[in-house]
């Protein structure tokens, strides 16, 4: 009998400030470059831009901890079976759609002409998800999935690897990391799930111990809030001293703090979804709402914000419209795929909304 958990609303909160992350990276993006290096409206973006980058890691944290938690008292064959199931649904069937989508509506925007279908063209941008460069994320939590039935077994069967299962991931990321950086570099390393793999691993491991998680968060918020703020400065500064100083740093700072940044941040946005919950309604209903099409907002954006980008180009050297332009694209490619996500899911329950007939029907059998 399958084991019921109690939804834990606060991760639809952080999945909101993780998607917002997103639209800001990619709506950032463009300014870190096309301004002039080293003036003050592109060391405002580059800071905007860099101070957001642990969108896609506290996703990969968010992942471990929702799957662990879901299934660490609730696994068996059967389980197994439906998992994978969902997964295909979910992921493998939204990947392959989008990506077609991608490969052709990219060829419209840039080249209507020379549109075609290449079916041997398209499955050669399939493994690495090279349709689109936001699907990258799909890749990476596709290996996980694959993954984590193997390492949920290992929890259940082995105290050990579940009390070290955080320490496990390191140790494992480290390892990748030290063969490409000082051996030898290994292809696609943003598209591996090794090169997140601690930022799961944490995930899985306050997962499986959630309860003790939050009120461990309660006492330490004091100092892991101020930390995260403080490493995503210090990730940030790493950046604008390289504009502004033309200071080179090993990489091994950046991969350092890139990894610290979202596991002390993901801890406090699920902090600060809980105090948004209990004092502020209003606010959470907005969040909550956000963070259950995020999933959508994700997929559909970076061809709003494409269309966008290449029908409405500001005028050189006008640097209020070009901020105008940014702050509409960032509306747009955020609110219409909200707008179609959340009209989409309203229809889809109406349609399986038993018929008044229906329910009186089941009422007399």
């Amino acid at each position: 009998m399958a084991v019921k958990k109690a939804k834990l609303l606060e991760l639809d909160i952080v999945r909101a400030f993780a998607i917002l992350a997103v639209m800001i990276i990619h709506n950032s993006s463009e300014a870190t470059v096309e301004l002039p290096g080293g003036s003050t409206a592109q060391l405002i973006y580059l800071s905007i831009n860099k101070l957001s980058n642990f969108a896609v890691p506290v996703f990969i944290f968010l992942s471990g901890m929702v799957l662990f938690y879901r299934y660490y008292d609730d696994w068996s064959g059967k389980q197994a079976f439906t998992f994978y199931l969902k997964r295909v649904k979910q992921v493998l069937f939204p990947y392959l759609i989008w990506s077609f989508f991608y490969y052709l509506y990219n060829q419209w925007v840039f080249d209507p002409k020379g549109l075609h279908v290449n079916w041997a063209e398209f499955a050669d941008l399939l493994p690495w998800a090279d349709a689109s460069y936001h699907l990258y994320f799909m890749i990476i939590i596709v290996q996980f999935y694959l993954l984590f039935p193997l390492m949920l077994w290992l929890s259940r069967v082995s105290s050990l690897f579940r009390k070290y299962l955080f320490l496990i991931g390191i140790a494992v990321q480290l390892g990748f990391y030290s063969y490409s950086h000082w051996v030898e570099p290994i292809a696609n390393t943003p598209s591996l799930c090794v090169t997140y793999f601690s930022l799961f691993a944490l995930g899985g491991s306050l997962g499986m111990n959630y309860e003790a998680f939050t009120a461990w968060i309660n006492k330490h918020i004091g100092w892991v809030l101020p930390v995260s703020i403080l490493l995503g400065c210090s990730f940030m500064g790493l950046f604008v001293l390289e504009q502004t100083q033309k200071r080179v740093f090993d990489n091994t700072w950046y991969e350092i703090i890139f990894n610290l940044y979202p596991m002390m941040a993901g801890m406090s946005f699920i902090w600060i979804g809980r105090l948004l919950l209990k004092f502020a309604p209003a606010v959470s209903k907005v969040l909550l709402s956000l963070g259950a099409v995020s999933y959508g907002v994700y997929l559909m954006h970076p061809a709003i914000l494409t269309y966008w980008r290449t029908r409405f180009i500001p005028e050189a050297g006008n640097l209020p419209q070009y901020i105008l332009y940014t702050v509409i694209a960032f509306v747009l490619s955020l609110g219409i795929p909200w707008l179609l996500v959340y009209v989409y899911g309203q229809v889809m329950r109406k349609l399986r909304r038993p018929s008044p007939k229906a329910k009186l029907s089941k009422g007399n059998a």
